[in-house]
């Protein structure tokens, strides 16, 4: 029993006994500090977008300037589409090279002790993972990697990654406030993401991170010696705080352990999960937040900003309730079920859990406090909406490209609708934006069915999964998902380390990650060539609720449209047999 004053009960029976309303609370806390920081950090981004002078410009432009003089980069030279983009496939695709070297010499060459070395698939998939964001790990133990491959691979690729996002997001946004043909320059763009924004971020979020308790340490080892036992346990720790500032400022994902924030060492309290969250969304809300004041129009801002928390709370309470609901089995037990707990941390529960988990596929986190595999399948369908949109929040940079297309698509429904020009802020939208973010919204459900369609395929790759078809499907659906979002997150339950899906996967990657960046960056392109004209009243109004609306459901149906067959397959057909829905139709 616990005892206490008259709060202290009242609060632990609030908490205990009215889990679905305090449930309910807790995921609106989050989301309300979630844009309240949003909304703080706007202004700076939208100095960043506008190339204005913010308060960090005074340190950074001297480090950016001599940086420039070494390499030999003129800050001034501005390129269009061709230049930006090859500048960024080159730049992405040297750093892969580079770090694929390093991975393969250290871990198979000199091998530290504890390290069991990667085979050329998993380095593959490990390197394409990183350079794009993914972050999706094949591989577990923290021992895997030296000290000098988390550093010099692992963290230096992560802001490789978030760096590169941001400088497209700034390329297409010069694209449509600027008519001069030119995009910018890649090089001054991504050293003016790093020093302005993530860097500064990323050394806040690991000192944080510090004072709440996760370690920073070059030792390898913590040694226990546990009661009633004459043996030393050593408990793996490393530079933890310092992966864990990038990783969430950068909306990367992954983690030092295993078990990514469901460690203790990772995310030991409801206060450091709290900041995790708040700090892989920070940017991207932030830059939603931007738009507005970057185009001159609130009310925009202010659209976007509604449907996308609007997705972000349909995800979350998806989540939430189908978690809470948890198992008519258990439930028949005659117990006290008040949801399903397996594979969660228990002070955390399954509010946070929920918010946690919709925030990094909201995002292109993909990082986890909890057991995928052991979620319901309501759960992991309202975990897994998002990234068949796309994650409509996006990482760093990334959330701004998507959010366009599917904008712009949206405007050409609704303009074929109403009979209204298709403009955006007075640029008309041609045939060439239409085509682009067609192929852009195309290609990521096809990266995914295709995929999963040949590996059901195959007999020998289904032979390591451990549960029954549904949540085979949901596995695949959720794995290919995950990658062509570049996401990260993994749900589990099958042998992921085969040479197959390292290689199937990196490709998965990589097409997700610069096919379609280069196709958003060609409708800035397009944009960047146009006048704006004079506004009539007969173009879309883009900051009303009514095309919010439109905007909403459109970004529904498509994933709806793209996924349905699949998701009947996977996760509805197993929440069906679960409350026995399909009785006399399926057995």
């Amino acid at each position: 029993m616990i005892s206490g004053g008259s709060s202290t009960n009242f609060w632990l029976n609030f908490f205990v006994n009215n889990r679905l309303f305090s449930g309910t609370v807790i995921i609106l806390i989050y989301l309300i500090v979630i844009s309240i920081f949003g909304f703080i950090i706007a202004d700076h981004i939208k100095k960043i977008y506008l190339g204005q002078r913010t308060i960090l410009t005074g340190f950074s432009e001297k480090a950016i300037y001599f940086i420039e003089k070494i390499s030999g980069v003129d800050e001034n030279e501005s390129h269009t589409f061709k230049g930006y983009f090859f500048s960024l496939l080159f730049f992405n695709l040297m750093a892969g090279v580079f770090t694929l070297f390093f991975l393969l010499i250290q871990t198979n060459y000199f091998p530290l002790p504890g390290q069991r070395g990667f085979s050329f698939s998993l380095a593959i998939n490990t390197i394409s993972s990183f350079l794009t964001n993914t972050n999706l790990q094949n591989y577990s133990s923290p021992q895997r990697l030296s000290y000098y491959e988390l550093t010099i691979v692992i963290i230096g690729l992560m802001f490789l990654s978030a760096g590169t996002g941001f400088a497209a997001s700034m390329a297409f946004i010069r694209g449509i406030i600027k008519d001069d043909g030119k995009l910018g320059n890649f090089f001054h763009d991504f050293l003016v993401a790093i020093f302005e924004l993530i860097l500064p971020l990323s050394l806040l979020a690991t000192v944080i991170f510090l004072f709440i308790g996760i370690p920073e340490t070059t030792s390898s080892f913590l040694y226990i010696h546990p009661f009633f036992s004459k043996s030393v346990i050593g408990i793996p720790i490393g530079p933890v705080a310092s992966l864990e500032g990038i990783k969430n400022i950068g909306t990367n994902g992954g983690g030092f352990y295993g078990a990514n924030a469901g460690y203790p060492f990772e995310n030991p309290n409801w206060i450091s999960n709290i900041v995790e969250v708040v700090s892989f969304t920070i940017i991207p809300m932030g830059s939603i937040f931007a738009l507005g004041r970057v185009l001159e129009s609130r009310n925009f801002g202010r659209m976007v900003f509604g449907v996308i928390m609007s997705l972000f709370m349909l995800s979350a309470f998806f989540t939430f309730f189908g978690e809470y609901a948890g198992l008519p089995t258990m439930s028949n037990l005659g117990l006290f079920y008040t949801g399903n707990f397996l594979g969660k941390e228990i002070a955390l529960g399954i509010s946070q859990t929920s918010i946690f988990a919709s925030g990094a596929t909201m995002t292109s986190t993909g990082a986890t406090n909890s057991a995928l595999n052991a979620f319901t399948p309501a759960g992991i369908l309202g975990v897994l909406f998002p990234m068949l949109l796309n994650d409509p929040l996006g990482g760093v940079g990334t959330g701004i490209l998507n959010i366009f297309t599917y904008v712009i698509f949206t405007i050409f429904l609704v303009a074929l609708m109403v009979g209204k020009l298709p403009e955006l802020f007075s640029l008309k939208i041609s045939s060439k934006e239409i085509k682009y973010s067609t192929y852009s919204l195309i290609t990521h459900p096809l990266l995914i069915v295709v995929p999963l369609g040949i590996t059901l395929l195959i007999p020998a790759l289904m032979s390591s999964f451990v549960s029954p078809r549904p949540d085979q499907i949901t596995e695949l659906l959720y794995e290919f998902s995950s990658a062509a979002a570049n996401n990260g997150s993994a749900m589990g339950g099958f042998q992921v380390n085969q040479a197959f899906f390292n290689i199937l996967e990196a490709g998965i990657m990589l097409t997700g990650r610069f096919l379609v960046m280069g196709f958003q960056l060609m409708i800035a392109q397009s944009f960047a060539f146009k006048k704006p004209k004079v506004t009539y009243g007969r173009s879309v109004n883009v900051g009303s609720f009514w095309f919010g609306f439109m905007l909403f459901f459109t970004m529904i149906l498509l994933g709806l449209l793209s996924f349905f067959p699949v998701l009947a397959l996977g996760p509805l057909l197993a929440w069906g047999k679960d409350f026995n829905l399909l009785i006399g139709v399926i057995h």
